[in-house]
């Protein structure tokens, strides 16, 4: 029997017990550790997304400690609305900011910089005065700037994985803002559930994220080759590439990854001209431009208007205004664990069974919990379901509830911000992401501002109607206009929406059937001749 020991293993070992031969073969280790530097580094990419989510989260677990009768000063129902949608401010305006940033600074000093306001935004919220006239004014400094950095954090992070991953990584990685987010999000429900009036202590904590963010995107990561190539940085493209693709400088670069520079610096020398705004919006006539930025819009469209960030910001108050006997603290923390085990176990399956199929199977799924809470809530406020039947099937709406999360999370909560980063052209990738993301975050606010509007107007129930019909009608539009990009490179996916849909395998196929046609007739036809 041979041995090594764990850290040393030797290339081929193998193990001999009772007669039988067990066989280790580690001649991939090279590959292994090519793999583990570009996971290391989308991960630390995706830190500052966890800070993301906690803000999300925050105003779940904080409103309803501001609001409770022993609470000083006391909020009204008016400001927590605003405490919970002023967040979905900050967030457009950094996204009005991130495109500039990111074309300018780069990736990577871009992804510390927006890092900056959170932890001065946090820090007001732990230091929020009793005072009445100054703590409002206190708080909803502290949304703004926390949602700032929300808007900047995740393009960046999805646009980094893009730019340096393999394409057999990269659908895992672009997923992973998403990871990020949710963890956020259970991080702040659980310590709203521990510490349940101390919300201060709450943002006190989260002010660590971001501030670890900084450090750990200065230290491990490299920018990216081609916002080096874009500026005429290529010896150090050279450099990035090789230290995040583990290729040592003695040896030269494999003919892949030559290849994949040299379309980067062919890519570029061909847009050197086109760098006006007025080539830019010239070029948003072309299809692959107009194309992706039309489908990822109305995507987000349909994310934010069937509820999922809803149940986010308010979730302890939809438990309690159902009137069901179930704990809102507890309920916010399964509702976080069931958006991060399935946001993990979505950034493995997407790279399996790709985009489109995670999306029609999420679109299904939150159109029927959502429809079935509805119904639930309408029977209940018909007087239908008395309170002795509201106490026994309590756990329709809070399976509901729960479902509604985790269906949405497999594909409309996640995919749209693992895809823009991959969907656009390199002449507008920055400028197009800062502008969806920032279309996004505007329909967070109006969601998230209006939800307490139209539940007044409409009554619970009716608001979850609407959110069923949004969800329905946003699956029947992706099931026909989302591409699938998993397996493809950038400028194969670019060449789809070039080429109105069809992929160069389906152009090859095409011809080959055209060949094949004709070389028939033309048999055909001597055969008649004959």
């Amino acid at each position: 029997m041979k041995m090594g020991s764990i850290g040393l293993l030797p290339a081929h070992y193998c193990l001999s017990v009772s007669g039988r031969k067990w066989t280790l073969n580690f001649k991939n280790r090279n590959a292994e550790k090519k793999w583990n530097v570009q996971l290391t580094a989308g991960a630390a990419a995706n830190l500052g997304t966890i800070g993301s989510g906690m803000t999300l989260g925050f105003s779940a677990v904080a409103l309803p400690a501001m609001q409770t009768s022993y609470h000083e000063p006391a909020v009204s129902d008016e400001e927590a609305s605003w405490v919970a949608s002023l967040t979905s401010i900050g967030m457009p305006v950094g996204c009005l900011f991130m495109g500039p940033l990111m074309d300018r600074l780069g990736r990577k000093r871009t992804l510390m910089l927006v890092n900056l306001p959170a932890v001065l935004g946090w820090l007001l919220l732990a230091s929020a005065s009793h005072s009445p006239s100054w703590f409002l004014w206190q708080v909803y400094a502290g949304r703004l700037l926390t949602g700032l950095t929300t808007g900047l954090v995740n393009t960046p992070a999805v646009v980094y994985a893009s730019e340096t991953m393999e394409k057999m990584w990269r659908g895992v990685v672009v997923t992973w803002p998403s990871i990020g987010v949710s963890l956020g999000v259970l991080i702040v429900y659980v310590l709203g559930a521990i510490f349940r009036d101390n919300w201060r202590l709450v943002a006190g904590i989260s002010t660590i994220i971001p501030v670890v963010s900084i450090v750990v995107v200065w230290y491990v990561l490299p920018e990216t080759p081609v916002w080096l190539v874009s500026r005429g940085k290529n010896e150090e493209a050279e450099l990035s590439i090789r230290r995040i693709r583990s290729v040592p400088p003695e040896q030269s670069l494999p003919d892949n990854l030559q290849e994949e520079l040299d379309a980067m610096i062919s890519s570029r020398t061909q847009q050197t001209s086109e760098s006006s705004w007025k080539d830019t919006l010239a070029f948003l006539k072309r299809p692959e431009a107009y194309k992706p930025l039309l489908i990822f819009n109305a995507f987000f469209f349909f994310q934010q208007f069937s509820g999922i960030f809803v149940i986010i910001f308010y979730a302890v108050s939809i438990i309690r205004e159902s009137r069901v006997n179930f704990d809102g603290y507890l309920a916010t923390v399964l509702i976080g664990v069931c958006r991060l085990v399935v946001s993990v176990i979505i950034s493995f399956a997407s790279r399996r069974y790709g985009r489109r199929l995670l999306c029609n199977i999420s679109g299904v799924g939150l159109t029927l919990t959502t429809g079935c809470l509805a119904l639930f809530l309408s029977l209940n406020h018909g007087g239908i379901i008395d309170a002795k039947a509201l106490a026994t099937y309590t756990w329709i709406p809070v399976s509901a509830l729960l479902l509604s999360v985790l269906l949405g999370t497999v594909g409309f909560l996640t995919l749209p911000f693992a895809m823009i980063g991959e969907v656009y052209p390199l002449k507008i990738r920055g400028s197009a992401c800062g502008f969806t993301t920032f279309m996004a975050t505007i329909f967070v606010f109006v969601a998230v501002k209006l939800y307490p509007e139209m539940k007044h107007l409409m009554g619970l129930h009716n608001v979850f109607v609407f959110y069923t019909a949004v969800a329905c009608a946003g699956t029947v539009t992706m099931y026909f206009c989302l591409p699938e990009t998993q397996g493809k490179t950038l400028e194969e996916i670019e060449e789809y929406f070039r080429s109105g849909g069809k992929s160069a395998m389906d152009k090859e196929k095409a011809a080959s059937s055209k060949l094949l046609q004709v070389t028939v007739q033309e048999k055909s036809s001597l055969e008649e001749e004959r």
